[in-house]
């Protein structure tokens, strides 16, 4: 019999990381903190929440690990 892959409800399964980001070792946090400082950087704007978002996780997945 093969085993089944893990579901999406498996409790050894983690949900609170965006794809992507756990395998370039990239933490929801230190992609916050990058979006907060893209937006301090350009004034503070209204509405480009998920432009900084998005360009702060491509900034920091592109980063060579230490």
């Amino acid at each position: 019999m093969a085993s089944e892959p893990p579901s999406e409800a498996d409790p050894g399964v983690p949900t609170d990381i965006p794809i992507g980001a756990a395998e370039k070792g990239v933490s929801e946090h230190r992609i916050r903190e990058r979006a907060y400082l893209i937006w301090v950087d350009e004034g503070g704007p209204n509405g480009r929440e998920l432009d900084h978002w998005l360009r702060a996780k491509w900034e920091l997945e592109g980063e060579p690990k230490p």
